[in-house]
Parts: structure tokens; sequence; C-alpha cells
């Protein structure tokens, strides 16, 4: 009797309820997948732009520096002591230069385990950069006279320390109407109290210095004295260019006066450049040329500004649902065999020194 009276669902009633489940499972499922998938997208476009914002800022902040000497480096007098001068590291007297979509060759005078992806292009920077340090008194034939500033850099153990410089750094030492680059060979404090640094130039070294002995007395080339007036900076060489990472992927890497490189940013695909040169004379520029179109050395000397074009993808493939089509420097690609997402920067850049 008591079973009789028990009731329950039928097994209708529970296979209906079994299906109704199974729905609202499946839109949770659904709802779950869709919002990872907006994640993984929105998250890939943030690394992608924050990656394009970063690669310009290192880019552009070189740029505008390029070819500095000191202060009013634009028609100054320029010389260099510096042997090797026609090397990658040591050929100052051309602020910037490139090479217009590497084909392998790597030009003389290049560091070693110089190697870009094929088809993207070279940017190479050289000027002063850093803190100045001041001359305090006339420069004799051997050596100069700066401020101890008390700042320590960061060098190699065996290499001496003094106002941020280290020992065999390359430097430029300016006075707004000439400027000369050498290599400081030695730093040493021979002063009371130490407020100042004796900074010599000699042979030794790499790459050393050819003269070793200019300037410190009226009877000299006044264009080799440096006086209270002039300061002194550190001077780099750097190569932007586009090789596979640590990752397999394509990042943009800086190598520094022809040291061992250093992978800045992960996903930056390709970097295609344009060059402003200064035709007219008048400091704007007047037409916009590929790196192998300006073979005269001289040439580079009328660049003024440069128009920058980055191609940076997402670090991880099957982001989208489709393939996303691109146009890159004139170019689409309809078919790029993969689902990354994919940006494009663009940004004119232009040479402080060089602009009115």
């Amino acid at each position: 009797m008591r079973m009789r009276k028990q009731q329950g669902i039928s097994l209708v009633e529970l296979m209906i309820s079994i299906t109704i489940g199974l729905i609202l499972m499946t839109g949770v499922v659904q709802l779950f997948l869709s919002s990872r998938a907006t994640f993984s997208t929105q998250q890939a476009l943030s690394r992608v732009q924050e990656t394009g914002r970063l690669a310009m800022e290192f880019l552009a902040d070189d740029i505008r520096m390029a070819g500095y000497m000191g202060c009013m480096s634009r028609n100054m007098s320029f010389t260099s002591t510096l042997k090797d001068q026609s090397s990658f590291a040591f050929n100052f007297g051309v602020g910037i230069e490139g090479l217009d979509d590497f084909d392998g060759t790597v030009p003389t005078g290049y560091p070693a385990g110089f190697s870009p992806l094929l088809g993207t292009d070279v940017l190479v920077v050289r000027g002063a950069n850093g803190n100045g340090v001041g001359v305090t008194r006339n420069n004799d034939s051997g050596q100069l006279f700066a401020e101890n500033t008390r700042v320590a850099a960061s060098c190699d153990e065996k290499e001496k320390s003094y106002s941020g410089l280290c020992e065999n750094d390359i430097l430029v030492v300016s006075d707004c109407s000439k400027a000369r680059v050498f290599q400081a060979t030695s730093l040493q404090d021979v002063s009371t109290g130490g407020v100042e640094i004796n900074i010599t130039h000699s042979s030794t070294g790499t790459p050393g210095n050819d003269p070793t002995s200019w300037g410190g007395s009226s009877s000299k080339d006044p264009n080799e004295t440096f006086g209270p007036d002039s300061e002194i900076i550190k001077v780099n060489a750097s190569a932007y260019y586009i090789a596979n990472g640590t990752s397999g992927a394509p990042s943009l890497w800086q190598q520094i006066n022809g040291g061992t490189a250093q992978e800045l940013l992960e996903g930056v695909q390709d970097m295609q450049l344009l060059y402003g040169r200064d035709t007219s004379g008048d400091s704007i520029p007047d037409t916009y040329q590929e790196a192998d179109v300006i073979t005269a050395a001289d040439a580079w000397e009328e660049v003024s500004s440069v128009r920058v074009q980055l191609l940076v993808q997402s670090s991880d493939d099957n982001v989208l649902e489709d393939a996303q089509p691109y146009t890159f420097n004139g170019v689409t690609n309809s078919a790029p065999g993969d689902r990354r997402l994919r940006q494009v920067f663009i940004n004119t850049v232009g040479i402080r020194s060089r602009l009115p």
C-alpha cells in the first residue's frame, strides 16, 4: 500500500528534463567559447598595439638624434681621430644610413653575426646620446679635463668609470662650433678633492686613435682646442633589423657598436623604410626614397626624416576565426597562411639637427 502511494517522474518527463539541460548546457558552453575567443582576440590586439608603439618609440628616439654631436650639430665642423673609420661601428661621419630589402650579403665593415631576415630593411643610426660632461679647462695634446660628476656607468670589470663614462668608450667633445670623435683609452681622477678627471686618447685599444696628439696650445690649430664651454658625450652606432627571435618568431633586434645583438620586441614581422631627402637645401624633405637609391655617401647627409613602416603580428596563431588579409608597403597578402592578428604601423620621424 505504501509503494502504491509513492509518486515520481515518468520516463518521458526524465527525457524532457535531460534534453532541456543539454540545451542549456550547450548555450553555456557556446557562451564560454565565445567569451574565450573574444578575450584571446582582445589580448592579442593589446599586445600587437603595445609592441608597435614600443617599436616606434625605440626607432623614433634614435632617428631624432641621428648625427647629433653636441649643441648646434648642423653645419658644425666635425673630425674624427678613430682608426678604421669606414667600419660600421666607427663611421660617425655618416649619421644615418640603411639597407633596402636585405639580400643576405653583409656589407663590408658590418659586425659578425649580422643576419636580418631576407627582404626586410635595416636602419643604422649614429650619434651622441646620454648626459653631457662639462670640460673644466683647455685640453692639452694628450688629454681632456672634465668634471667628475661621481656618476658610475656599467662597465667591464677591468675598466674604470667616472662621470657616467667608461674606459674605451667612443666619445665626442663639442663646443657648438666644432666636434671631434675619439676613443677614451684611459680615465683618471687626479685632482685634489676628486672634482676633475683626465681623459686620454692614445693609439691603444679598439679601434684606437690616430693621431693621438691634438690641441693644447695657442700655436696649435684652434679647431683642436676645447675649453670650459665644451661638453663630452658618449656616441654609439646602433643597427635595427628584423630577425628570428628565441621563440622562432620574427622580432626587432638592436646591435650597438658591433657588439652582441639584443632582441627588443617579439612579433615585429617586417620593417620598411623611406628616407626623406632635402635636395634643395631648404632643410625640408623634397622626396622620399629607399636606401638602394641613396648610393652616394654624401647623399645620406641630405636625409632629414625617415618614414617607418612596421608590420606587427600576434605571437599566437588561431587568434582569428579566418585568415586576415593585410596590405603592407603597398602589397596585399590575401592568404597569409595562418590566423594571426596583424597590424601596420606608420610614422614619419624628423632628424632634429637637420630640420629648420
